[in-house]
């Protein structure tokens, strides 16, 4: 009854499947993060793109669009500032999707969010911009307060550094998965070794042990 008691309230039952909330909020972030950083850097946003030829993927008007948009905030270097938020966003949207570093990827996410959030704090025309910015580029829904949605977006975050890619769905747990069975083999192998080094039976060892 004990046993059935401490199984039923520690839900060790659903241990199973904690890949999912990782897996979810992945697929749920993925989507944001490419819509926001492609936006920023006018990534697939012209008419006249052409699959081969790269340099038509990005348009001008709409990375000019994403650093008027960061110029009415505080951040310095809007110019700059604008294809590094964009192109951190994507290459986040791209790794969450396909799970790899997802704890690394967090730690510039976290920052962005952080940003947002201390824009959402600010008084009269930081708001204003922050709300602005964040309307222009990934968010759509004008009845959210922002500050809410920033929070939101921090935790979620902050989970997947925590959590990390989860289980069974990443490159992470793959990877970690054949680097353990890689250490696990040569700690296996070493030992062996060290057996096989201190054999009593040994000639050597019966040898030593006589010595003075």
């Amino acid at each position: 009854m004990v046993k059935f008691l401490l199984v039923f309230f520690s839900f060790g039952w659903l241990r199973g499947l904690d890949f999912l909330p990782p897996l979810l909020l992945r697929l749920f972030l993925s989507p944001l993060l490419w819509v926001s950083g492609s936006k920023k850097l006018g990534l697939f946003s012209g008419n006249d793109i052409v699959w081969y030829s790269p340099m038509t993927w990005f348009d001008s008007a709409g990375y000019q669009a994403g650093v008027e948009a960061l110029s009415t905030t505080p951040m310095p270097l809007p110019t700059v500032m604008n294809g590094v938020i964009g192109g951190v966003e994507v290459v986040a949207a791209f790794l969450l999707i396909i799970g790899l570093a997802v704890r690394w990827v967090s730690l510039p996410l976290l920052a962005l969010m952080g940003f947002a959030v201390l824009l959402a704090l600010g008084s009269g025309d930081i708001l204003t911009a922050g709300k602005n910015m964040l309307m222009t580029h990934g968010y759509t829904d004008a009845t959210v307060d922002q500050l809410t949605l920033g929070v939101m977006y921090f935790i979620m975050v902050l989970s997947l550094f925590f959590m990390g890619a989860g289980r069974f769905f990443s490159v992470d747990w793959f990877l970690h998965r054949k680097l353990q069975r890689s250490i696990d083999a040569k700690a296996k192998a070493a030992t062996v070794a060290t057996s096989y080094d201190s054999d009593p039976f040994d000639l050597d060892a019966t040898t030593d042990d006589n010595k003075i």
